[in-house]
């Protein structure tokens, strides 16, 4: 019977893997989002969740179901909301810009760079898709869905409370 000597090969890997392990858990947390600015910041999230100052459905609106399974006014344009609904379709955008990192370097901050770049590229293409699927109004609303860096998250959270600074919605 033939038993094969050990091999070095997986204890040398996993111990880069522990360098490479412990270079990773530097990079920290990363965001990033699609957030609307300016005007359509006030109305932005009742076009996806539904009114609640309506009780009853007008001539653009109707009675529907919001991407939280709650009864809501909608408006016709998009009756299930325009985000929720496409949101299956942010995991490939995602995948697709996370398989562009080079995931090779052991340096930290090289890392958190790249992610952050494919992080704001991920933000970029699934603000274009929601402004695509997005209700026609003004046309304040789709001019206004914009894709948040990963630099700019932190100053977005600081100014939330201002209609007019942005409402994350991603």
């Amino acid at each position: 019977m033939y038993i094969p000597r050990p091999s070095l090969r997986p204890l040398i890997a996993f111990q880069n893997l522990d360098t490479y392990l412990e270079e990773f858990k530097n990079i920290g947390n990363l965001s990033g989002g699609v957030a609307v600015y300016g005007s359509a910041a006030a109305y932005a999230l009742v076009w996806e969740l539904g009114s609640l100052r309506m009780k009853q459905p007008g001539p653009k609106t109707l009675w529907s179901v919001n991407r939280n399974d709650e009864r809501a006014i909608l408006t016709k344009q998009a009756p299930f909301g325009y985000v929720g609904y496409i949101s299956e379709e942010f995991w490939p955008i995602i995948q697709e810009e996370l398989q562009k990192v080079n995931y090779s370097s052991k340096d930290s901050r090289r890392m958190r760079l790249e992610l952050e770049v494919a992080l704001d590229n991920a933000s970029h293409k699934i603000a274009e898709l929601v402004r695509s699927f997005a209700p026609v109004d003004s046309g304040d609303l789709r001019s206004q869905i914009q894709g948040v860096d990963s630099d700019e998250t932190s100053l977005l959270s600081t100014a939330i409370s201002s209609e007019s600074a942005g409402t994350l919605i991603v």
